[in-house]
C-alpha cells in the first residue's frame, strides 16, 4: 500500500477538522459542497452533486457509502492532541473522511470505487433513496457507520416512525374531568418499551406537542415514536400494538426501513474483517442496535456490511470525538476490503 503515513495522517486530521466545522444537520448538506469540490479539484477527481445534495465520487461497482449529515447540535470544532471534536466527528464524517482517502489511494493505483457521501440519513436516508430510484447497482456495497474501529456489523434493527394524533374537547382547566395530556400519558407509560434486549423491540416517545393555553384542557396532543425492532419480531404486532392503545387517535407511519442481517461469508464481510486482520487486529462481528442506509440500501445488493472508525457510544452525543489512529485504521480497512474484493473475485459471492 503506497502510504506515506505522517502525510496521510496529517490530512486525515485536516479534511475531518474542514468537514466537522461545516453543520449539515439533516436538510442543510448543500453546505458542504465547496468542501468536496475543492476535494474533488485538488485530486483531479470527477464530482457529482445529486438532486438530495449527496456527493458522488467515481463509477466503481463497488459502493463506498456514508453520510453527510449529522443530527441538529452544532459542536465547536477543535484538535487536541491526536483527537478531532465536533459533531459528526464519530457518526459519520470520521467513518466518511476515511472512505474519501481511501477512494482517493485507489483512484491513485487506477482503481475506480463510487464514494458516496449521503444526505437525510439521519431523516429520511434521502440519499440512499435517490440511488434506488435511479436505478444504480453495485456488486458490493460497505456503509460508513461507526463499529468501535475493530467491529463488522452484519445486522442493524429495522425502524418505524409513527406519529399519533389524539384531539378531545377543550374545557376549562378548573373543572375539566378529561385531560388529554393525562390520557396521553397513561397510553404512553402502556405501550412504552426502553431497550432491555436486542430481540425485543425498543418503542419510545421522541417529541410531543399539545395545548394552546394555560388555563384550558388540551384539544390535542401529539407524540412521535421511534420504534427499532430485530428480524425477530413479527413488525405487524407491532402496528397492531398501536391500534389497540390509540384506537381513537390518528395514526400516521413517517417513515419505515426494514431490518437486514446478512451472513458472515458474505463477501464484503470477509474483506473487512480481513482488512482488519491485516492490520493485527482481532476482528468481530456486532449487531447494531440503530438502523442506517444499510437497511435501505441492501435492496441493491445482499454483498452488503457496515464498518466504521469511531467509538458507536459517543454517537448524537456532546462528547463526539475520533483519533486520527482510528481514521487510519479505517482508511486501511477500507483499502485493503477493496484489494481483497477485487483480488479473490468476492463481488460474487454474496451467500446469505
Amino acid at each position: 500500500m503506497p502510504l506515506e503515513e505522517e502525510s496521510l495522517r496529517q490530512n486525515a486530521k485536516k479534511l475531518l477538522y474542514d468537514l466537522v466545522s461545516i453543520y449539515t444537520p439533516s436538510g442543510e448538506e448543500r453546505r458542504a459542497e465547496e468542501f468536496f469540490e475543492r476535494v474533488a479539484s485538488n485530486y483531479g477527481l470527477k464530482l457529482e452533486i445529486t438532486k438530495s445534495y449527496s456527493y458522488l465520487i467515481g463509477n466503481g461497482n463497488i459502493l463506498l457509502a456514508s453520510h453527510i449529515d449529522t443530527i441538529p447540535g452544532f459542536i465547536e470544532p477543535r484538535i487536541e492532541e491526536n483527537y478531532i471534536y465536533g459533531r459528526g466527528a464519530v457518526d459519520a464524517k470520521g467513518p466518511l473522511i476515511s472512505m474519501l482517502l481511501a477512494t482517493i489511494l485507489l483512484a491513485q493505483e487506477g482503481i475506480n470505487v463510487t464514494f458516496a457521501a449521503l444526505s437525510g440519513e439521519e431523516s429520511t436516508s434521502s440519499g440512499a433513496m435517490e440511488l434506488l430510484e435511479r436505478g444504480v447497482k453495485y456488486d458490493a456495497i460497505v456503509i460508513g457507520e461507526p463499529t468501535s474501529t475493530y467491529n463488522v456489523a452484519i445486522e442493524y434493527r429495522g425502524s418505524y416512525k409513527i406519529k399519533v394524533k389524539c384531539s378531545a374537547t377543550a374545557e376549562h382547566s378548573s373543572s375539566s374531568l378529561n385531560n388529554l395530556i393525562l390520557s396521553t400519558a397513561e397510553r404512553l407509560l402502556k405501550i412504552s418499551s426502553l431497550p432491555t434486549d436486542y430481540d425485543k423491540p425498543v418503542i419510545v416517545p421522541t417529541m410531543i406537542k399539545g395545548g394552546e393555553v394555560h388555563n384550558a384542557s388540551p384539544s390535542s396532543v401529539e407524540v412521535l415514536f421511534d420504534i427499532r425492532y430485530s428480524q425477530n419480531v413479527n413488525e405487524d404486532s407491532i402496528l397492531e400494538k398501536f391500534k389497540q392503545t390509540f384506537s381513537e387517535c390518528e395514526m400516521e407511519i413517517v417513515d419505515h426501513s426494514k431490518p437486514i442481517k446478512v451472513s458472515p461469508n458474505t463477501g464484503v464481510v470477509r474483506a473487512l474483517m480481513r482488512g482488519l486482520i491485516s492490520q493485527g487486529i482481532k476482528a468481530k462481528l456486532v449487531r447494531k442496535n440503530g438502523t442506517s442506509d444499510m437497511n435501505i440500501l441492501q435492496q441493491i445488493t445482499k454483498n452488503i456490511a457496515a464498518y466504521g472508525p469511531g467509538d458507536s457510544k459517543l454517537e448524537h452525543t456532546p462528547y463526539e470525538k475520533i483519533s486520527v489512529d482510528e481514521l487510519m485504521i479505517g482508511v486501511k480497512t477500507y483499502y485493503f476490503a477493496v484489494k481483497e474484493l477485487l483480488a479473490n473475485n468476492n463481488l460474487l459471492l454474496s451467500r446469505i
